[in-house]
């Protein structure tokens, strides 16, 4: 197993019968020297914080009380991610693409140890975890072949960069909505959004999440949202309070170890079902950074995200909304880890973005400036991008009432693109979304890419431009 090294102290719990009985536990290894550490039993439960390590070890932990003793042994420490979400997160190492060599390569990473969390539900908070994958490491392949392929390939990309090991703990579910994940309180921030059933309501929390607030973490990667998508004005508020709440309760619960403000990583929904349906996943995508378009931003601090928009697999034998290229979503995960969790500044993350608009009604162009002119642009297409047709009086695009037309790219520089509106013809231009569908493009085949980075502009959307 792996728990999370210093400066954070490892907790850990149990459960006893003698109240009041002292329990002691005392992380050992030859030619380390580390106090024990000792608390008391109560209400039937003890907790105590270890003392911070450093080293990676093997260690072995020594716990012991009145009632007998337990040894943990070949115990690790480095940096401890949660890994949740549905059916994309779940999707396993034997699924993904070329599945024999990368179960081949994770054999190289010895230092990443793995467990899975039983799939349980409950009505009422769980206080032991259920594993139905016990802590391993890739020499299990057994285990690692059924163990989620993003959290998997992720770790794999970042160790070179952090040199220490990593844990990773799996929580997931197939089908899964975000109102199961979370806490009563998260949801009764949000209670003006779509009614679920109660065996939804925080089932995956009591029975998943609950009984995992002990452990101190690093940080959480999430990939959800495909079963919210329709419901995307309630997921601007619920994404939003399960990210608070999960960060405070870890908080409180792993006796201030697990920071507060924890790093928290997130896939954008990937291209589903080939065609040119706008659908429900634009405005998914879009409430999946509560309505910024990019992360991190104000209302979720400290988060980062992969586009993964410009990844369909159309051919996936697990359908295409299982895309297989999980690779390149882990990928751009460890890039925002690297910056945002770990403070490497230098390193791009994000893709380009809309910073200014130009509308020229004389010549019927709308030109486009990215990330301030300081991002070089590669363009790949010249479609992609609409403007929203109005009425002369309007002021903001209504998509009930205006109309939405093709703006395809006729000239782009180092850091501008310029789009057509003459397809509006003699309306007024009042808007502008960019790759607006439920796969909006071929793999890594999207409009517009950071030259130098390789990544995606992300889905963009905005009712009013300046006239």
């Amino acid at each position: 197993m792996v728990l999370q090294r210093a400066p954070q102290k490892a907790v850990i719990w149990g459960t006893a019968t003698v109240e009041g009985d002292k329990v002691t536990a005392h992380v050992v290894a030859t030619g380390v020297n580390i106090a024990p550490v000792v608390t008391t039993v109560s209400h039937g439960v003890w907790k105590l914080k270890l003392q911070p390590v450093s080293s990676p070890g093997p260690f072995t932990i020594n716990v012991t009380s009145s009632e007998g003793h337990v040894t943990l042994t070949d115990v690790l420490f480095g940096d401890v991610w949660l890994c949740s979400g549905q059916s994309n997160m779940y999707f396993q190492m034997s699924q993904v693409m070329n599945n024999t060599a990368e179960l081949q390569t994770a054999h190289s990473f010895p230092n990443i140890r793995f467990a899975r969390v039983a799939n349980v539900e409950s009505a009422t908070p769980r206080l032991n975890t259920s594993f139905s994958t016990p802590w391993s490491g890739p020499q299990n392949t057994a285990a690692l072949r059924s163990f989620s392929a993003v959290c998997w390939l992720f770790a794999e990309y970042l160790y070179p960069h952090i040199n220490h090991p990593i844990g990773l703990i799996e929580s997931s579910w197939g089908g899964t909505i975000i109102e199961a994940w979370s806490s009563p309180e998260a949801l009764h921030t949000c209670s003006s959004g779509k009614k679920r059933a109660a065996n939804d309501h925080s089932a995956l929390w009591n029975g998943m999440i609950t009984p995992l607030l002990g452990t101190t973490l690093y940080g959480a990667l999430w990939y959800q949202g495909e079963s919210n998508a329709g419901h995307a004005s309630a997921y601007s508020c619920q994404i939003k309070a399960m990210i608070s709440d999960w960060r405070s309760t870890f908080n409180n619960r792993s006796l201030g170890e697990t920071p507060a403000d924890f790093p928290f990583g997130y896939v954008q929904l990937a291209g589903n079902a080939k065609g040119t349906a706008v659908g429900s996943f634009p405005d998914e995508r879009w409430a999946q950074t509560a309505g910024y378009g990019y992360s991190p931003n104000p209302t979720l601090p400290k988060t980062f995200m992969a586009v993964a928009m410009d990844l369909p697999d159309y051919s996936s034998p697990y359908g295409t909304i299982h895309p297989r290229y999980k690779q390149d979503v882990s990928q751009r995960l460890m890039l925002g880890a690297l910056n945002v969790a770990y403070g490497h500044s230098d390193v791009v993350f994000q893709g380009p973005f809309p910073s200014k608009f130009q509308l020229d009604t004389a010549h019927h162009t709308l030109n486009i400036e990215y990330d301030n002119g300081r991002t070089p642009l590669e363009i790949r297409n010249n479609t992609g991008f609409e403007v929203c047709c109005s009425a002369a009086s309007a002021t903001a695009c209504n998509d009930t009432r205006d109309h939405w037309v093709a703006a395809p790219i006729t000239v782009h520089d180092a850091s501008h693109v310029t789009v057509s509106t003459s397809g509006c013809g003699t309306n007024k231009i009042t808007g502008l979304r960019y790759e607006w569908r439920t796969s909006p493009c071929d793999y890594k085949r999207c409009a517009v890419y950071g030259a130098q980075s390789d990544l995606p502009a992300p889905p963009y959307i905005t009712h009013t431009l300046p006239q």
